[in-house]
C-alpha cells in the first residue's frame, strides 16, 4: 500500500477520535526535505518555527490550501 494512502488512512482515523479542532489534521503534505536548523525552521531541541516553515516554504503552503485540492495532498 503506498505511503500516501497509510497516511491518508491514519489521519481518517486520527479526526474520528479527535476531540477538537485543535487536534485534527485536514490536510497535510509530506516534505521533500526536512525543516532546517540553518534557516531557523528548527530548533536544536526539535521544536518548529512556525513565522520561519511558513516565511521559507510559502509555496507550499499555497499549494496545501489551493483549490482545486493539489494531487500531493493528503486529506
Amino acid at each position: 500500500m503506498p505511503l500516501t494512502l497509510r497516511l491518508s488512512e491514519r489521519l481518517r482515523a486520527f479526526a474520528r477520535e479527535a476531540t477538537g479542532g485543535s487536534n485534527r489534521v485536514c490536510r497535510a503534505i509530506l516534505l521533500e526535505t526536512p525543516p532546517s536548523l540553518d534557516v531557523g525552521e528548527a530548533t536544536d531541541k526539535g521544536s518548529l518555527n512556525q513565522r520561519a516553515v511558513l516565511q521559507h516554504r510559502a509555496a507550499l503552503v499555497e499549494e496545501l490550501y489551493a483549490e482545486p485540492p493539489s494531487p500531493r495532498m493528503i486529506a
